[in-house]
């Protein structure tokens, strides 16, 4: 087993006190690059606690917290044949990790979990082929696509108590290749979609059944749909751009949120976030938490919208010279996750 210290700890002027507050570091020693990082509840003698995992390419680690703020790695589940590629979270399920594995494609989803005798760690494969998205869901399921066009199958399954897969149901696919799935909150059996030629697609998780497609903005293609809320009626969506290119009018944009009327298929924009004045760079990658939006830039700085607010509200230039590469919100507190390609992971409290 491997405990950390809290040691190194950036400067004060290395993030915005009014915003963010750093509440442990740990570093994970690999050779490999890291790749991922997440949170989730893991049982162990009958208590569940929040842990932390980490991925890098060639093996996916469990890290349990003391008491003394420092970290310690219980698990470890190593892969020689296919990189890992990225954590595939899955609310409502305990002791329990899901990985997409590929080098520049999902290749493969195996689950990670550990024997209920021995706690020795196991591996289980869940998909297989060119898999184009994946996403946890509520009620312990899982959604995948496989494939492109009108040869793509579009899967939910639903994962037991125990960790096992319980059953399968297929989702009628689109004529167009799916990119991202989203979750709808306050709307728990419709399931979003982006796709290549820049629609949003709606299932009813019940039927199975596509029920709309709905155009958005050509101006950035690609879109990636972190989150989607129901209210009165509507859809709001929250899309960033990787691919978006910078404006003399908006700057580089980051994230916008659309509303969307599910019934007449129109959507409208309500919100664009860009860079704030002095902030260099594109969106890499990024995660969305409630109302709250971060986004690792091109330039090594993490950067944090309030989508209420609608403006920036904290920056996170790189510590130690070292550029920032990944960003994710807890899923079991309001903790931010911020790692570094070398294995340093840094955890902050935002307020």
């Amino acid at each position: 087993m491997c405990q950390t210290e809290i040691t190194d700890l950036p400067a004060c002027d290395s993030w915005n006190p009014g915003s963010l507050h750093l509440v442990s570091k740990f570093k994970n020693p690999s050779s490999s690059c890291s790749v991922d990082v997440s949170a989730v509840w893991w049982e162990r003698a009958g208590v569940k606690e929040p842990c932390i995992i980490t991925a890098c390419e060639d093996v996916v680690s469990l890290w349990k917290p003391l008491d003394t703020l420092q970290w310690e790695k219980v698990h470890t589940w190593q892969f020689t044949e296919v990189p890992v590629l990225q954590i595939v979270p899955v609310p409502d399920v305990y002791n329990l990790i899901c990985v997409a594995l590929g080098n520049l494609e999902i290749r493969e989803i195996r689950a990670l979990l550990c024997s209920s005798g021995d706690e020795s760690e196991k591996q289980v494969l869940l998909k297989s082929g060119n898999i184009k998205a994946v996403l946890g869901l509520t009620k312990r399921r899982l959604v995948s696509s496989i494939g492109t066009f009108c040869n793509q199958q579009i899967q939910i399954m639903t994962f037991a108590e125990d960790g096992g897969s319980k059953d399968e149901q297929l989702l009628m696919p689109p004529d167009e290749t799916i990119l991202t799935f989203a979750e709808v909150q306050g709307m728990q059996d419709a399931l979003l979609g982006t796709t290549t030629v820049n629609n949003i697609v709606i299932w009813n998780l019940k039927t199975g059944q596509l029920l709309k497609k709905v155009h958005i903005d050509d101006s950035y293609q690609a879109s990636i749909c972190h989150r989607a809320y129901s209210e009165m009626g509507l859809l709001f969506v929250v899309l960033s751009h990787p691919c978006a290119k910078e404006s003399q009018a908006f700057g580089s944009p980051m994230f916008q949120l659309l509303v969307i009327n599910p019934k007449t298929a129109q959507s409208v924009r309500v919100l664009l976030c860009c860079l704030p004045q002095g902030q260099a760079g594109r969106f890499l990658e990024g995660d969305v938490k409630d109302h709250i939006a971060a986004a690792v830039l091109t330039s090594g700085t993490i950067a944090i919208w309030d989508l209420l607010l609608g403006h920036c509200t904290a920056v996170l230039p790189p510590v130690s010279d070292q550029n920032w590469s990944l960003v994710k919100w807890s899923g079991t507190d309001s903790h931010l996750l911020a790692g570094q390609k070398d294995g340093n992971i840094f955890i902050y409290r935002y307020f």
